[in-house]
C-alpha cells in the first residue's frame, strides 16, 4: 500500500482503497512469510500508510508496512479496471471503436487518472474526439495533478493520432 499524490491509500497500479474494509477484500500476504494476511494485519498496514506523507514513490512506503499484494492480484485488478474503463469510453464517446489506437491510449490514460466523471468534464476534448479533430483534442487534454511529462505524453498521443 502507498499514498497517491492526492493522499489516498492505493495499491498496485493506481487502485485507490477507499477504506480498510476495501483493503480487507484483497489477497494481501505477509511479506516475510508469504502467508495470507489477517484482516487485523491489513487494517494495521492501511492505518500506518494513511499516516505518512503523500506522493512518495510507492517503494518508499514498504519500510512502514508488512504486507504485499501478489503480482497476480495486481495484474487482475489492472485488467478489470482497464476493461471497465474501455467500456466506459465506448459508451461515452461516439465512434470510439473507430478512433486511432494512439487516441484510445490517450483517453484510457485520462480516464484512468480522472475516472469517467472527471474525463467527461473535458467537454471540448470530448467534442474534438467525437469529431476526429485530434490536434484540437491535444490542446484540451491538460490535467491538473499529473506531471508535466505525463500530460506531454498524453498530448503527443493525440498528435500522433492526427498524423
Amino acid at each position: 500500500m502507498y499514498l497517491d499524490t492526492r493522499g489516498y491509500v492505493t495499491v498496485g497500479i493506481g487502485n485507490m482503497l477507499a477504506n480498510a474494509a476495501t483493503a480487507k477484500k484483497l489477497a494481501f500476504v505477509v511479506r516475510e512469510t508469504g502467508l495470507a494476511a489477517t484482516p487485523a494485519q491489513i487494517e494495521a498496514d492501511f492505518v500506518a500508510v494513511n499516516k505518512l506523507a503523500a506522493g512518495k514513490p510507492a517503494a518508499s512506503y514498504k519500510t512502514h508496512t508488512q504486507l504485499d499484494l501478489p503480482e497476480a492480484s495486481i495484474n487482475e485488478l489492472l485488467k478489470v479496471r482497464i476493461d471497465v474503463f474501455r467500456a466506459d469510453l465506448a459508451g461515452s464517446f461516439k465512434g470510439y471503436a473507430t478512433y486511432p489506437v494512439a487516441a484510445k491510449r490517450a483517453l484510457l490514460d485520462m480516464i484512468y487518472d480522472l475516472g469517467k466523471g472527471g474525463l467527461l468534464n473535458f467537454k471540448k476534448l470530448k467534442a474534438a474526439a467525437e469529431s476526429g479533430k485530434w490536434k484540437e483534442a491535444a490542446t484540451y487534454c491538460h490535467r491538473q495533478g499529473p506531471s508535466k511529462e505525463r500530460n506531454d505524453w498524453t498530448r503527443e498521443l493525440f498528435l500522433e493520432a492526427a498524423r
